[in-house]
């Protein structure tokens, strides 16, 4: 039989090949090695191994959560709120709860509304298809990054100091995180826009405000109300949360059955934070696919 020679060519060519697989698992493999250094001494530094108070944290963990649980009985469970063991006296303080949770549903409104519109009002200076200076779109882009480097739960504690106790506070800590979220979400929108649209409103005679007006938000309506209604979901659950520190809504009777041991209203009441949460993202998802022309949530 005669011997089939691989050509030089296919020789180097498939040497080269070879090396190069080599040095990308071997990149891989020291990638891989690195990062599970950087788990296990950060694991260590953390202490996640080891428990200062000793004894078994799981079974105070579960001791705990046993205490939330309410003691409820079925004979009495459609009962009134004074007859031990009902619905009605687990939710003792419902008129009281629905109001708090009525104004941590009004915060991250009002929060998603003004934060959407700064958002978009900061995009388009972070923009570089609505922006050319550079200067202006360096500063924009720093803007954001600080608002998103910032943990609301820290805005919300200094503006407490300032404001008060209140919604108030509470507003606009929410208010400042969505527009640092939103605004890179809207500044790439921005950049994804068709260029022909916004040319031709300049060349008809339009200036900035017009071509941000007729040739932008046109084509970006939809995915703008999109994202924004994405985010008011995470801002009603950091509404809640920042209840705790004073921020206003429902976190604050969270912090005060906290306070008083009260576990099982504790529990009751992040109860009805789920359900207002789950309610607020099938009808935030219903109304995105709606917009995004999605006719059926699957």
């Amino acid at each position: 039989m005669t011997e089939i020679h691989a050509s030089p060519v296919v020789t180097t060519f498939e040497a080269q090949w070879r090396r190069r697989i080599w040095r990308h698992h071997g990149v891989t493999f020291l990638v891989i090695a690195a990062l599970s250094l950087m788990i296990v001494g950060a694991t260590h530094v953390a202490g996640l191994t080891e428990t200062r108070v000793g004894g078994d944290p799981l079974g105070r963990i579960a001791v705990f959560l046993h205490g939330m649980l309410p003691d409820l009985r079925n004979d009495a469970l459609l009962q009134d709120r004074s007859t031990p063991g009902s619905l009605a006296a687990w939710y003792y303080d419902l008129p009281r709860w629905l109001a708090a949770a009525g104004e941590t549903i009004q915060i991250a409104i009002l929060a998603t509304v003004f934060g959407a519109l700064g958002a978009f009002a900061v995009s388009t200076l972070a923009a570089r298809n609505t922006m050319p200076f550079l200067p202006v779109r360096f500063l924009a882009r720093r803007s954001l990054e600080v608002l998103r480097t910032v943990p609301e739960l820290i805005m919300a504690i200094i503006l407490v100091a300032a404001f008060g106790v209140g919604p108030l506070a509470g507003v606009i800590a929410v208010t400042l995180g969505a527009i640092g979220s939103l605004g890179k979400l809207f500044t790439e929108v921005n950049e994804n826009a068709d260029p022909k649209q916004i040319e031709a409103v300049k060349a008809a005679g339009g200036g900035w405000v017009s071509q941000v007006r007729f040739g932008l938000i046109p084509q970006i309506a939809p995915n703008l109300a999109s994202y924004a209604l994405m985010r008011l979901e995470a801002n009603l659950s950091v509404a809640a949360a920042l209840g705790i520190v004073g921020a206003g809504g429902i976190g604050l009777e969270l912090e005060r059955a906290l306070t008083v041991l009260e576990y099982e209203s504790y529990f009751a009441i992040l109860i009805m934070i789920v359900v207002m949460v789950m309610a607020c993202d099938l009808l935030s998802s219903y109304v995105r696919h709606r917009l995004i022309g999605v006719e059926k949530v699957r």
